[in-house]
């Protein structure tokens, strides 16, 4: 089966998967492994072979950007001291503890391999937690934490991997080499990402001052970034990986300035479905590729490596229990400042934290990127279970940590806080006021032809307000007759449309006018939808 057969088939299966996971109570990424392992038994699909470098490349720069643009700036820097600890210091320790109880319970593997597949399990997937959390939702700091793990250890995990595939293939290593190597691949990079960002931050501003702006444009230019940032690094011998993760971060803080409502909007939309099929995907290819290896080992092989498998999940929970408490609670107690600035520590949202180690997509991409062969062409030892562990770990996260989640956070009292809202809602009454301000200066300019339409706009956002700064019983009252106000307007756009139709269908009107019209309603109806999703 060719590339592209592949490839549509996998997305198929992604999609009727998605549906199916909107009507059985699984959590998708769980979902998308065992249609994955359903696929390894479809003919033509046990013998999937894809090119490490090509994977690689392909699917890390867009998911570790997205990461990175999705990053809050004040949440990342009120995080970043727990943050830094983990994603660099739980990493190391991660890297060598699982390296050598790897090497010590299978010896044939070569120690440069056993650090390999260390730093392949050491980046956490703050999405798979959030998937699996649902709606039960987690205290802010916790998420912020996880995020910003997530987003830091991607790449300090994939660096530390890079350097064990190298030191594997041509069987050298030096630490004090890598250490200044490290410097100049972080230093390089990072300042490649910044500035690749920046120019096409440039290039987008100068396309809308120009009125050359187009969303299509804006979006390819988007999706475009991500690889220029890697590529350029890469091509200049620094980290891709910190260049791509450098470059989300920076247009993530500073590129809502560049862009107008549609080719925002548009520009989400197509980041959207790349991320849904790029996550969807490597959940489906952990799942075949764990029952291929699976099925390539002997019965022996089998049971033996399972039980490395759990064991390799037991000292993944156990390091990083072990690692949270000290991290939150020694810099704490040797300086009063971090102390009166983090306030006093949680312990059931640290365990939590702990306990929300959970491997996705990124851990997945950089195990199918291991390469096949060394430096000298012979066939790179232990492949095929370094694979099998890495999607084994994922696994068993997925299953004992991550549904295990959602009941811990409500045994403990964790439910998501309030901040997020009141955010909201504190957001929400100043652009209120600032627009309602504007009107009511402008009003006194116009002619009463045009101020007639300035007070239905002036209403609006005076109704808006109210409904923000009512107490908690005039809100329910308000948002019940919004909700009315919605079904009303959503059933006159259903006429609308039905009407639209039979109009085309009598040959009344061509397809043509038939998509100019329908975009003016379904434009409508987002516009209802989406008001009622802010209001509720």
């Amino acid at each position: 089966m060719n590339a592209v057969v592949t490839g549509l088939l996998l997305l198929a299966a992604l999609a009727v998967l998605a549906v199916l996971a909107r009507r059985v109570p699984v959590p998708l990424p769980l979902l998308l492994i065992a249609g994955g392992i359903g696929l390894a038994f479809v003919p033509g699909f046990g013998a999937v072979s894809i090119d490490p470098d090509m994977f690689f490349v392909l699917f890390i720069p867009p998911l570790l950007y997205a990461d990175g643009w999705f990053t809050p700036r004040r949440e990342f820097v009120a995080v970043l001291r727990p943050v830094l600890l983990l994603a660099f210091g739980l990493v190391l320790m991660t890297v060598v503890a699982v390296g050598l109880l790897l090497h010590a319970m299978v010896p044939t593997l070569p120690l440069a391999a056993a650090f390999a597949l260390g730093a392949i399990v050491s980046p956490t997937d703050a999405v798979a937690t959030s998937a699996m959390v649902g709606r039960v939702g987690m205290p802010a700091r916790a998420v912020h934490v996880l995020n910003g793990e997530s987003l830091i250890n991607d790449a300090s995990g994939l660096v530390a991997f890079k350097f064990a595939v190298a030191a594997l293939a041509t069987g050298a290593f030096s630490l004090g080499r890598a250490a200044i190597e490290l410097v100049l691949l972080a230093g390089g990079g990072t300042l490649i990402g910044v500035a690749v960002a920046w120019c096409v931050g440039r290039l987008r501003s100068g396309l809308r001052e120009r009125a050359a702006d187009d969303p299509v444009v804006q979006a390819v230019l988007s999706v475009l970034t991500p690889f220029a940032a890697y590529l350029a690094a890469d091509g200049a011998g620094t980290s891709g990986i910190l260049a791509v993760v450098a470059a989300g971060l920076y247009s993530g803080w500073t590129e809502f300035r560049a862009l107008d409502a549609a080719s925002r909007r548009h520009t989400w939309e197509v980041w959207a479905m790349l991320l849904f099929a790029f996550n969807g995907i490597v959940f489906l290819l952990l799942g075949l590729s764990l029952a291929h290896t699976a099925m390539a080992f002997e019965p022996y092989q089998w049971r033996a490596y399972s039980v490395v498998a759990l064991a390799l999940w037991a000292a993944l929970t156990v390091l990083r229990l072990a690692w949270v408490y000290p991290a939150k609670w020694l810099p704490q107690v040797a300086a009063s400042r971090v102390r009166e600035r983090e306030g006093p520590g949680d312990a059931r949202e640290t365990f939590v934290i702990g306990w929300a180690g959970l491997r996705g997509s990124v851990t997945m991409a950089a195990a199918l990127s291991i390469p096949f062969t060394l430096a000298d062409g012979s066939p790179l030892p232990g492949r095929d279970l370094l694979i099998f562990l890495a999607a084994a770990t994922i696994v068993l996260t997925l299953l004992l940590n991550g549904l295990t989640l959602p009941l811990l956070v409500r045994a403990l009292g964790l439910a998501s806080d309030r901040g997020a809202q009141r955010d909201l809602r504190a957001a929400e009454i100043a652009l209120a006021q600032a627009a309602s301000l504007a009107l009511e200066r402008e009003l006194v300019r116009l002619p009463e032809s045009e101020a007639v339409h300035a007070r239905r706009l002036l209403a609006d956002y005076r109704r808006r307000l109210e409904r923000q700064t009512a107490n908690a019983g005039r809100r329910e009252a308000l948002r019940d007759a919004r909700a009315a106000e919605h079904r009303l307007a959503l059933l006159a756009i259903a006429a609308e449309r039905r009407e639209l139709y039979a109009l085309r269908d009598a040959g009344t009107i061509n397809d043509v006018t038939l998509r100019e019209i329908e975009s003016r309603i379904d434009h409508e109806e987002m516009l209802v939808t989406g008001e009622w999703r802010t209001t509720t």
